[in-house]
């Protein structure tokens, strides 16, 4: 399956537009995927957010369990590139990320720590 073969389903009313970037399996666990997607948000000021999703496959259908983190990102090139850069992340850069370290710092380097 992949990110344009399924249905995704919303709550109305949430403002702006989103578009699934990416549909990450994680085979440690069995049918586990991760669901990426941009929310732009910019026509609020709020600039465009990537929203991360555990979300499983059951049969053709994808079930959507939770919302894992969603980051703020000024422009849609940088959400762009961080969802990119999501897998190969360490652990640390992404604990430093959710904390409020400058993602923009972090363009260009293949690790934020050596």
């Amino acid at each position: 399956m992949t990110k344009k073969s399924f249905d995704l389903k919303l709550p109305e009313g949430l403002p702006g537009e989103y578009k699934v970037h990416d549909v990450l399996l994680c085979p440690a666990i069995n049918d586990a995927r991760v669901l990426t997607m941009i929310h732009d948000m910019s026509a609020d000021g709020m600039g465009h957010i990537v929203r991360v999703y555990m979300s499983r496959q059951e049969k053709d259908d994808f079930v959507f369990d939770f919302e894992l983190e969603a980051f703020v990102f000024p422009s849609h090139e940088s959400a762009v590139s961080f969802a990119n850069r999501l897998p190969s992340l360490t652990a640390l850069e992404l604990l430093m990320v959710q904390n409020g370290y400058d993602y923009e710092l972090m363009e260009g380097n293949p690790r934020i720590l050596q």
